[in-house]
C-alpha cells in the first residue's frame, strides 16, 4: 500500500512509450476518485511538456475537472482522421479508462472502429500496452466473486484487443497486446483459474523499497539507503514489529466511545508539533483566503499537509453521523450551503482545559517513540515538546492548527465532499492552498483502496469485520507509506483484535513478498507457483469462490497408518533395531510389557533424518511441491544443512492417505530452521498462538524440543525372526485392524495404557509407569515444555511377520501456517 505502485507504473508507461508502443492503455481502478487521481497524477508526473498533445493523443484528453458525469462518447471518442494522422506522425495514444463497464465499452468500440482498421489497412505491426491498476479489483474472472456487473468487466478488458469471435486471438493481424497488471494484494490473482486469460503466466515482481534492511544490488523486500529512515517506506515491519515498545498500534486508551475524541486530541498534538518543529512560514489558519503570486511561493511558505482518517463503518450514513458529532465537540462549522465543515476552537479549548492529562499523555507517547527512532532506525532523536513547553504547544493547537482544519466526507454519497486535494491549486492570477492542508478524512470502501492520503499521521480505525479478508483489510491499511519525516507522531488507534489481523495480514504479505522476490531469480519462463497464505481467523481473499485452507501443523497427534507388506518392512525395522541397541528401557517397567523406549533423545534435526531414513515401498510421497514453497519462504539455500526440507521419493505408484513420514520430517526440520529466523508467514501452536516474527527465538532455541522414541508392542506372539529379534526386550505384536486388501491401518492410537498419573493413550506412552503425567495444553496436547514422542506400533500381519506404524506426539510450540487453495484444481 503506498509504496510506489503508481511511480513504476509511471515509469513503465514512459519506456513503453519510448520504445515505441503505438498505444498505451492504463485501467485506473473501480471508483471514479482512484481514476481522476491517476488522471492527475499522469498530468503532473508524465505528460510535463508544455504542449503534449502534439506528441500523443490522450483519451481522455487532458484536463479532468468535468469528467464527472460527462458523457462517455466525450471523453473516449476519436475519429477516423485522428487515427489516421497519429499512424502518420507516430503518434502513441495514451489512454487513462476507468474500469467500468461502460468506460470500457466505449473505449473498445472506439479501438475497433477506428483504430484497428486502421492498423489492418496498413499491415505494420502496432503494439498495445495494457496496464491494470488494482489488478485484483474487478479483474478476477470467478463466477462467485460478486454481482454480475463487475463479473463483466474482465471480459471487457480482453474486448480492448480481442475478438469475441476468436477468443485467444487479437482483433487484427498485426496487432501485439501486452497486459501487466499491478496490485498490493496479490493474492486473488495467484489463486484465480489459471485458465483465466488474465492470470499471470509470464513472470511475477514485486516493487521494492527504501527501509531498514537490503543491499540495493541484491534482490531482497527493502534496500537500505544512505538517506536514513525519513527516506523509507514505512509500511508493517514498522508499525506492527519494530516500534513495539513504544507501539505506533495502540488500542483506545479512553472509553470506546470516546476513542474518536481521543484520536483527534493525537491528532492535533501531531500537527502542532510539526509546525513548531518550524520550516513553514504560513499556518493552516493563515492559509485560509491567502493567495501566493507563484506556485514555487506556495510551495516554499506553506506547510506540509497533514491529514487525519477516521474509518468507522462501510455504512455511507455514518460517515455524516461521525463528522458531525465532530463538528457538534469542537464549536465548530457544520456543513450547510456548500460550506466545509470545521473544527471549532471553542470545544478544543474546553477539553484542553478539562482533560490535559489526555493531551500529554500523546506527547509522552510522541517522545518514546522518537526515542525509538534512534535506537531501532538509527539516526538521532527527533525533537518533540518536553511538557514544560505545553503552554506553547496549547497555543499552536488553539491559533494555529485547529482554525485551520476542516471535517470532510469521503465516500459514494452525493452529499460527501469533493476528492481529497493536496497540491497548491491555482486561484486567479495567483495560488492557492490545497483545500485539504489540514483535515480530518471520514470514510470507508472508497478510502480502502488506492486512494492516498497525504501526510496522514492519525487514523482511528473502529470499523470489525464478521468474515475478515485479509487483501480487503490490507488495502485498507493507508498508514503505510513514506511517512519516515514524521513517523513517531504516527498512531493507529483501534482494537486489539484488529490490530492483531493486520499484524497477521502483513506477515503473510511479506512472506508472499519474498515468494515472488525468489522467483525473480529463477530463469525466464512460466509464472512460478505461490504460495499464498490465510489464517485461521481471516481468509486469503473473497474473490475467488471455492477456496479452502489447508494448514502446515499436522495436528498434534499425526499418525502414519500406511505400513509396509509383510515381508517387505527389514529395512524399517533395522533402522529402529540400531537404535535400540544404543540402549533402551522397558515400559511401564523392566518387563517391558507394553513396549520400550530408547535411552537416547533426538533433537530435530535427528527425529527428522529417522523418519526419512523408513522407506514405504510402493507409495507416491506428499505434498512436494508445499515443502518447497517453505522453502522459498525460509529461504533456505542449497548448502544449507536441512535442504532441501522434503527428501522423500518423487515419483511412486500408490498415493499416500494422510500425512507421511516425509512429510513429518520437513515439518521438523522447519520447525528447526525457524528458531533461527524470525520469518514471517508463520505462527505458534501455542494457546494462544503467538506470530512467529515476534517471538524471544533464543529463549525457544534454549527450550527446543527434543523426542523420545519407543515401540508399542502387544499381546502377541515374541518375534523370533528378523531384525528386532535382537532385541534385548521380547518384542510382540499388537492385534490391530488392517483394511482389507491394503497395507493400512485401520485405526490410529487405538491403544490405552496405565500409569500411576492414571489411564492415559498410546500418545502418552512414554509416562507409562511414571508417579507424574504430562503438562497438557487446554486442548489435551503436549505442554511447549515436554519432550515429543516418536511410538512405533509393532502390528500382526496375517500370513508374514509384523510391520511397523507410527504415531507422533508433538509438543505445542511448533510453527503453523494456512495455505489457501482452490478447491477444485488445488
Amino acid at each position: 500500500m503506498q509504496s510506489g505502485k503508481t511511480a513504476s507504473m509511471m515509469a513503465v508507461i514512459a519506456k513503453a512509450l519510448d520504445a515505441g508502443a503505438n498505444a498505451v492503455v492504463v485501467l485506473a481502478g473501480t471508483r471514479t476518485a482512484l481514476w481522476l487521481q491517476t488522471l492527475e497524477r499522469i498530468d503532473e508526473q508524465l505528460d510535463r511538456l508544455a504542449n503534449p498533445t502534439s506528441v500523443r493523443i490522450r483519451l481522455p484528453p487532458p484536463g479532468q475537472g468535468e469528467l464527472v458525469g460527462g458523457e462517455l462518447g466525450a471523453l473516449y471518442s476519436l475519429t477516423e482522421q485522428q487515427a489516421r494522422r497519429a499512424l502518420d506522425r507516430g503518434r502513441p495514444l495514451l489512454a487513462v479508462v476507468m474500469k467500468n463497464v461502460a468506460h470500457l465499452e466505449r473505449l473498445s468500440r472506439t479501438l475497433h472502429e477506428t483504430v484497428y482498421p486502421e492498423v489492418e489497412r496498413r499491415g505494420e505491426p502496432f503494439h498495445l500496452v495494457v496496464l491494470d491498476d488494482e489488478a485484483d479489483d474487478s479483474s478476477i474472472d470467478d463466477p462467485g466473486a460478486g454481482p454480475a456487473e463487475l463479473r463483466q468487466v474482465p471480459r471487457r478488458i480482453l474486448d480492448l484487443w480481442e475478438s469475441r469471435r476468436t477468443a485467444g486471438v487479437t482483433a487484427v493481424e498485426g496487432l501485439y497486446a501486452t497486459y501487466v497488471a499491478y496490485t498490493a494484494t496479490p493474492q486473488a490473482n495467484f489463486l484465480q483459474d489459471p485458465a483465466n486469460p488474465l492470470a499471470p503466466t509470464d513472470f511475477v515482481v514485486a516493487l521494492r523499497t527504501p527501509g531498514p534492511e537490503g543491499d540495493v544490488d541484491v534482490r531482497t523486500p527493502s534496500f537500505r539507503t544512505a538517506r536514513g529512515y525519513r527516506s523509507w517506506y514505512t509500511g508493517g515491519e514498522v508499525f506492527y514489529h519494530r516500534f513495539r515498545d513504544a507501539p505506533l498500534c495502540v488500542e483506545p486508551r479512553v472509553d470506546p466511545s470516546e476513542a474518536l475524541v481521543d484520536g483527534v486530541r493525537a491528532f492535533l498534538l501531531a500537527s502542532a508539533v510539526r509546525l513548531m518543529r518550524g520550516g513553514a512560514q504560513v499556518t493552516p489558519a493563515d492559509a485560509r483566503g491567502r493567495v501566493f503570486a507563484s506556485q514555487d511561493e506556495a510551495k516554499a511558505l506553506l506547510p506540509d499537509v497533514a491529514s487525519m482518517l477516521v474509518h468507522p463503518s462501510s455504512a455511507l450514513d455514518a460517515h455524516f453521523a461521525v463528522a458531525d458529532d465532530l463538528v457538534a465537540w469542537s464549536g465548530g462549522t457544520a456543513a450547510a450551503g456548500g460550506h466545509e465543515r470545521r473544527l471549532g476552537v471553542p470545544g478544543v479549548r474546553k477539553d484542553l482545559e478539562e482533560q490535559p492529562d489526555r493531551w500529554l499523555r500523546w506527547l509522552q507517547g510522541y517522545r518514546a517513540s522518537a526515542a525509538l527512532c534512534a535506537s531501532e532506525l538509527g539516526g538521532e532523536v527527533p525533537w518533540v515538546p518536553p511538557d514544560d513547553r505545553w503552554a506553547q504547544v496549547k497555543k499552536v493547537v488553539l491559533e494555529d492548527v485547529v482554525p485551520g482544519t476542516s471535517v470532510a466526507v469521503i465516500n459514494s454519497d452525493e452529499r460527501a465532499d469533493d476528492r481529497p486535494e493536496f497540491s497548491v491549486q491555482r486561484s486567479g492570477k495567483g495560488w492557492r492552498a490545497p483545500r485539504n492542508l489540514s483535515t480530518i478524512f471520514v470514510s470507508g470502501n472508497v478510502m480502502a483502496r488506492g486512494i492516498t492520503l497525504e501526510g496522514l499521521s492519525t487514523t482511528v480505525f473502529t470499523r470489525e469485520a464478521h468474515d475478515p479478508l485479509a487483501d480487503t483489510q490490507m488495502q485498507m491499511q493507508r498508514w503505510f507509506g513514506y511517512r519516515g519525516s514524521y513517523i513517531e507522531l504516527c498512531r493507529v488507534i483501534a482494537s486489539s483484535s484488529q490490530l492483531g489481523l493486520f499484524a497477521r495480514y502483513h506477515d503473510n504479505d511479506e512472506a508472499l513478498r519474498r515468494q515472488v522476490i525468489a522467483a525473480m531469480e529463477e530463469p525466464a519462463g512460466a509464472a512460478p507457483r505461490l504460495s499464498v497464505l490465510q489464517g485461521l481467523d481471516h481468509r486469503a481473499t473473497g474473490k475467488v469462490a471455492d477456496l479452502r485452507g489447508k494448514r502446515l501443523w499436522p495436528g498434534a497427534r499425526p499418525f502414519v497408518q500406511h505400513m509396509n507388506a509383510p515381508g517387505a518392512d527389514d529395512h524399517n525395522q533395522q533402522v529402529l533395531a540400531r537404535l535400540f541397541a544404543q540402549g533402551l528401557q522397558g515400559v511401564p517397567d523392566p518387563d517391558a510389557r507394553q513396549g520400550v523406549l530408547a535411552d537416547r533423545l533426538l533433537d530435530l534435526d535427528q527425529a527428522a533424518d529417522l523418519l526419512d531414513e523408513l522407506h514405504y515401498v510402493g507409495l507416491q510421497p506428499g505434498a512436494v511441491e508445499r515443502w518447497a514453497l517453505v522453502e522459498a519462504q525460509l529461504d533456505l539455500p542449497p548448502a544449507d544443512a536441512r535442504h532441501p526440507l522434503y527428501r522423500g521419493p518423487q515419483h511412486l505408484a500408490r498415493p499416500w492417505h494422510g500425512v507421511s513420514t516425509y512429510d513429518l520430517a520437513a515439518y521438523l526440520r522447519t520447525w528447526a530452521a525457524l528458531l533461527e529466523q524470525r520469518t514471517p508467514g508463520f505462527f505458534t501452536t501455542d494457546e494462544p498462538s503467538l506470530q512467529w516474527s515476534l517471538l524471544d527465538l533464543a529463549q525457544r532455541r534454549k527450550n527446543a524440543p527434543v523426542f523420545r522414541v519407543g515401540m508399542r508392542f502387544g499381546s502377541g506372539p515374541e518375534v523370533a525372526d528378523g531384525p528386532l529379534a535382537v532385541l534385548p526386550a521380547a518384542a510382540r505384536p499388537m492385534k490391530r485392524q488392517v483394511r482389507p486388501g491394503t497395507d493400512v491401518l485401520d485405526s490410529t492410537w487405538g491403544s490405552r495404557g496405565e500409569s500411576d498419573a492414571g489411564i492415559m493413550g498410546d500418545e502418552f506412552f512414554d509416562f507409562y509407569g511414571r508417579e507424574e503425567g504430562p503438562r497438557l495444553t487446554r486442548n489435551g496436547a503436549r505442554h511447549a515444555s515436554e519432550p515429543g514422542l516418536l511410538l512405533f506400533h509393532l502390528v500382526a500381519r496375517e500370513g508374514g511377520p509384523p510391520t511397523i506404524a507410527l504415531g507422533v506426539s508433538l509438543p505445542a510450540g511448533g510453527p503453523d501456517q494456512v495455505m489457501a487453495l482452490r478447491r477444485s484444481g488445488g
